[in-house]
């Protein structure tokens, strides 16, 4: 009986141990201001990170890793070109591409209450390889949390995907990004 009971414990904690981010949904709202600022298509380069602890992300203990070859550089790349695809503002041979760098990427599950995420990344944007937009792009999202854990990890793990939207949404409304990339 309690060999049972162990075994059943063990396979429930080790399997949560790690997890898969939960798939980036473009932001509807933002694919209709995208439109309204009149943005030539783009391309979406290389989104790197030169610091590898933005790959270590855990939630209360357990690790939740990228779908995307455990890079949430590249997840970034992915859910920058998802949103231009949504948009109808991606062309992956415009002489303007979007690159960048992936500076911080942190999760906080422990609070009772609250949840939290970080994220920032350094952006440039590119008009046939001359760098017409370069800034640092920050974001802080908050959600309800709870206590107990299995309440608190997913909904850390879905609101991940909340935070990158709210980092692309911050680029692509900063007034000096439609400035360099608006129809001229």
């Amino acid at each position: 009986m309690y060999k049972k009971l162990f075994s059943i414990l063990m396979v429930g904690f080790i399997s949560a141990c790690s997890m898969n981010t939960v798939q980036y949904q473009p932001d509807f709202n933002l694919v209709n201001d995208m439109k309204d600022s009149e943005m030539q298509e783009m391309s979406v380069g290389k989104i790197s990170s030169q610091n590898s602890e933005v790959n270590k992300v855990s939630i209360r203990g357990s690790s939740m890793v990228s779908t995307f070859n455990n890079s949430y550089a590249e997840y970034l790349e992915v859910a920058l070109r998802e949103q231009l695809q949504q948009a109808g503002l991606y062309n992956a041979s415009s002489t303007i591409s979007i690159v960048g760098e992936l500076l911080t990427n942190q999760i906080n599950a422990m609070s009772f209450s609250i949840g939290t995420a970080d994220i920032s990344a350094k952006f440039k944007v590119l008009n046939s390889g001359n760098v017409i937009f370069d800034k640092v792009v920050t974001i802080r999202h908050q959600w309800d949390s709870s206590f107990v854990g299995a309440i608190a990890i997913p909904n850390a793990q879905n609101n991940y995907p909340i935070a990158v939207q709210k980092l692309i949404s911050k680029l692509m409304s900063d007034r000096d990004f439609i400035s360099a990339v608006q129809r001229k």
